[in-house]
């Protein structure tokens, strides 16, 4: 993750270095690919390049992220579906290259704070407020402490732009959303756009 990270990072300045410095730059991140697991991973090859597009992304205003989570096929690893690609490309194009004041690619994570027996994980970015399609509450979030193997699959709330975590998991220090090749994720805010997968230190 951290070579890719570095690669995405050298393209971007080669390109600015050869044509503009101020050069849009518009990330498609990977889609999800192969078949959903029953537990969570500690190693996803896939989730670590999303979380390093995801960072590239993050650190820099003229670099805008397409989030394709869930648009993704299980047998093919370029999956069909452009036209909605295609619309998520051109509204991050809107707010990285035209400047309009939208949320340029649905809910991003702010914050990942204690909140009594609770997990609190704020969104920023969030269009007509937070949704969760097919339970209760959104599918996808685990709870780690600081040793590998002790993730574990979150029971999950949405209140208001933040989402409440419980599972149990001794000293956590870490949470992960859609952490897999392929995971099951289905919180999206209210023009569709789905949150991305990422992994955040607990404050």
């Amino acid at each position: 993750g951290r070579r890719y990270a570095d690669l995405l990072r050298s393209l971007r300045s080669d390109w600015r270095t050869r044509f503009d410095d101020g050069l849009p730059m518009l990330v498609v991140q990977l889609a999800a690919y192969g078949m959903p697991k029953s537990q969570p991973e500690e190693e996803s090859g896939w989730a670590q390049l999303r979380e390093s597009q995801r960072q590239v992304a993050a650190e820099d205003a003229r670099t805008g992220l397409a989030v394709a989570i869930d648009i993704g096929e299980r047998y093919d690893v370029h999956p069909p579906n452009k036209q909605e690609l295609g619309r998520r490309l051109a509204r991050a194009a809107r707010h990285v290259v035209y400047g309009e004041k939208l949320a340029p690619s649905g809910p991003v994570p702010q914050s990942a704070q204690r909140a009594g027996e609770t997990i609190a994980v704020a969104f920023e970015d969030v269009t007509d407020g937070l949704v969760a399609y097919g339970a209760e509450g959104p599918i996808g979030f685990e709870l780690c402490g600081a040793a590998a193997g002790s993730c574990r699959y979150a029971d999950a709330e949405i209140r208001g732009d933040t989402v409440l975590l419980r599972a149990n998991v001794a000293d956590v220090t870490r949470v992960r959303y859609g952490w897999a090749d392929s995971p099951i994720v289905t919180l999206f805010d209210g023009a569709g756009l789905p949150a991305g997968p990422f992994e955040i230190p607990v404050q």
